[in-house]
C-alpha cells in the first residue's frame, strides 16, 4: 500500500513538474512511474530475497523494516534524485 501512494505521489510531483516547464504532462507523469518503478522492481527481484533470508535466521526491527519498505526508499530516492538533478539542470 505505502508503495502505490509512494508512486501515486511521484506521479503528482513530475506531472506537476512537467506541465510548469510547458512539456507534456502525461509524459513527464509516466517518467516519474518508471523512475521510481524500475529501481523499486530490480531492488525487490536482487536485495529482497537475501535481505529476508537474513532476517528468518535473526529477526530484529529495523531489518524487517528493510525487507518490507527498502523497495519504497530505494524508488523514491532514484525519482527524487533524478528530479532535482537532471530535470532541474539549467541549459547551457
Amino acid at each position: 500500500m505505502i508503495g502505490a501512494i509512494a508512486a501515486i505521489i511521484i506521479i503528482i510531483w513530475y506531472y506537476n513538474g512537467a506541465r510548469s516547464v510547458g512539456k507534456d504532462p502525461v509524459q513527464g507523469g509516466f517518467i516519474g512511474f518508471l523512475i521510481y518503478f524500475i529501481p523499486a522492481i530490480i531492488w525487490t527481484v536482487l536485495v529482497t530475497p537475501g535481505l529476508r533470508d537474513i532476517v528468518e535466521h535473526n529477526p530484529g526491527l529495523f531489518l524487517g523494516i528493510i525487507v518490507r519498505y527498502g523497495f519504497v526508499v530505494v524508488g523514491v530516492s532514484c525519482a527524487a534524485w533524478y528530479r532535482l538533478k537532471v530535470l532541474t539542470k539549467k541549459a547551457d
